[in-house]
């Protein structure tokens, strides 16, 4: 006896020793499951950030949205967005809604300190018959299906005859086995009893269990069916003149069938400093919002015009109230605008990788923000639309720009804007009066036999149309303290419309010159041909070797003739390759750049000149140029 209890005793002590080893390795007793725990391996395998913990903490909580506050808007789908998400108590992180799509390297944060990490959560989600439609603005519900429009909703009918009738519409719901004890019946009431002296009644029993809508009689005709304390009471549709209701039958926010699931969703959750206090705000790139500028301009009779000013907002991005709008006009350099951030939901991670490479690889010129034509606003499109806005009257050249360094980036503030998804907003920009004058440009075609550089130049032996008709034009200041960009500038003179066409980027005060149509009356053309210095031969030491060339001189006489009854003021251009030997007319020339191998300098003459009525003039200029034997 005294050997068993000997045993049982060491044994008791056994256990015991083994519990408390448990509970000190454990972290609580070996008998008992702890909820939401793991093994030592598996946590060391997983991880969780205390953002992740707060998530799982509030799976069913709605997330946070962050509206819009600000939008600077470039004019190819690009815009900066703002979000300000108000103060609160930041001891747990918040989840972003909605979930935002920022370009890489674009996303900061105010205060700086603030992270964002996307993350994956469960969350329970209702599921319902049919999603709600009366949310969007308008909406009418289908009033030829009465039992449609409020399914399942406590109503008041009125009918023809004056009585009313309190129930619940049946609507749709899944077919039930019946026998003829629970079978309903239904009861429609005759709408010639509204003017009868006795009203009569037919009864019958639908020979399906379930209760579609709309639902119909043998006989074609849509009825009513309501559910009341006496049973179920089907009315004609027709008969019905009221119904009191309370609410839709989209106004359920749980349908009779509806179930709960839980789901596994991508999250993206903010973490600002636990001691902050005050709102948090974000700004990105992201696609989905534009501004496009166009310019009306009105002739009057004084010598002045009227430039009025406009912008068309189009949004595709979200809804958004009171929020700062600003229109961006300058070259965007945004090399990376193509690359969605990582932090985006969906984007795994070859595809981020692969973007990166590919963006990264790209010069900022090339870049997918730097794109040509109207919707550009390049350096090579908006800086220098047309060398006839360089020449002022005394044959100067003025400054390429009206200010300096990062003024070359405008921002226009246009006020707090409020639009809708997929809305478009046409607003007016600014209007102002300047003087200007009309004029002429031409700009003589390039001749093949003379246009080299070492190689020949197939693609300048066809000038374009543009090129070789003059256009009569306006030419004025800009007269705003923001720059004219590019877009399409409509002329019109005492209400009638002269033409449109598309300005190039003007900076304030810059000289700027607008095509409005080909002129009729006035016509231009250019000869060229070898004049002197024939046999004239040079050496050149090309590739390591030496190579012979002819120098002949080449003279060009351009000849402009106004058939109209008042002098023309023209603007011509002519480029030429080699050295300038002599031109009349006192033009102006400007270098233009070559390729590192030309043996024959690339360069332009401007004139500015006046065109008797009903005259003509010829200017001439020579030049020396290298060409092959």
């Amino acid at each position: 006896m005294k050997k068993l209890l000997v045993i049982l005793l060491c044994f008791i002590i056994l256990v015991v020793i083994v519990f408390a080893l448990a509970v000190h390795f454990r972290g609580g007793c070996p008998f008992v499951k702890a909820k939401n725990t793991c093994s030592a391996t598996e946590a060391s395998n997983k991880p969780v950030s205390a953002a992740a913990k707060a998530v799982s903490g509030t799976l069913d909580e709605e997330p946070y949205n962050a509206p819009i506050v600000k939008l600077q808007l470039f004019k190819n789908g690009f815009g900066f967005v703002t979000r300000e998400i108000a103060p609160r108590d930041w001891a747990t992180p918040l989840v972003l809604k909605p979930a935002i799509t920022p370009r890489h390297g674009t996303l900061w944060f105010e205060p700086a300190e603030t992270i964002v990490r996307r993350t994956t959560r469960e969350r329970t989600v209702v599921e319902t018959a049919a999603a709600k439609k009366n949310d969007a603005p308008g909406y009418q519900p289908n009033w030829s299906n009465l039992t449609d429009a409020f399914a399942w909703q406590k109503v008041t009918v009125k009918t023809k005859d004056g009585l009313k009738h309190t129930g619940t519409v049946v609507g749709n719901q899944p077919p039930q086995e019946q026998t003829e004890e629970n079978q309903p019946v239904y009861e429609f009431i005759d709408s010639l009893s509204a003017y009868s002296s006795s009203s009569s009644s037919r009864v019958y029993r639908p020979e399906t269990s379930s209760y579609a809508a709309p639902v119909k009689s043998p006989f074609g005709q849509v009825f009513l069916t309501l559910k009341t304390a006496d049973g179920y009471l089907t009315l004609r549709q027709e008969d019905v003149v009221a119904i009191n209701a309370e609410k839709f039958a989209d106004d359920q926010a749980v349908a009779p069938n509806a179930k709960k699931t839980k789901q596994t969703e991508v999250v993206q959750v903010v973490e600002a400093p636990k001691n902050h206090i005050g709102p948090v705000r974000m700004r990105y790139l992201s696609e989905g919002i534009t501004w496009s500028p166009f310019y009306r301009v009105d002739l009057h009779d004084d010598d002045k015009l009227t430039v009025y000013a406009s912008a068309t907002v189009l949004n595709t991005l979200e809804p958004f109230e009171d929020a700062e709008v600003e229109f961006i006009s300058g070259f965007p350099n945004m090399v990376f605008a193509s690359t969605i951030s990582a932090i985006a939901k969906g984007t795994t991670f070859r595809a981020f990788l692969n973007s990166l490479e590919n963006a990264g690889s790209r010069s900022s010129r090339s870049g997918v923000m730097g794109q040509s034509g109207v919707m550009s606003q390049s350096v090579t499109s908006n800086v220098r639309p047309s060398d006839f806005d360089y020449v002022d009257a005394a044959g100067n050249q003025p400054s390429l720009w009206s200010t300096s360094g990062m003024d070359d980036i405008q921002y226009y503030s246009a006020g707090k804007l409020s639009m809708g998804r997929d809305d478009v907003l046409q607003l007016p920009i600014a209007s102002k009066t300047a003087d200007f004058e009309y004029v002429t440009t031409w700009t003589a075609p390039l001749e093949p036999r003379y246009t080299y550089e070492g190689i020949r130049i197939s693609s300048s032996s066809k000038a374009s149309d543009q090129e070789t008709t003059p256009w009569n034009c306006i030419r004025f200041r800009n007269p705003f303290d923001f720059a004219l960009t590019t877009a399409p500038y409509e002329i019109e003179h005492n209400g009638q419309v002269l033409g449109q066409s598309t300005g190039s980027w003007f900076g304030s005060g810059d000289l700027a010159t607008v095509q409005i149509t080909k002129s009729m009356s006035v016509s231009a053309s250019i000869f060229q041909g070898e004049s002197g210095n024939l046999d004239r031969e040079v050496t050149l030491l090309r590739y390591n070797e030496k190579y012979r060339y002819r120098k002949p001189d080449v003279t060009a006489t351009i000849t402009l003739t106004n058939r109209g009854p008042k002098p023309v003021k023209m603007l011509v251009n002519a480029t030429y390759y080699g050295e300038l030997v002599s031109a009349e007319g006192n033009p102006t020339r400007t270098p233009i750049l070559s390729s590192v191998d030309s043996i024959n300098p690339k360069n332009k003459l401007a004139w500015e000149v006046t065109v008797p009525a009903a005259g003509q003039i010829k200017l001439n200029y020579t030049y020396a140029i290298i060409l092959e034997r």
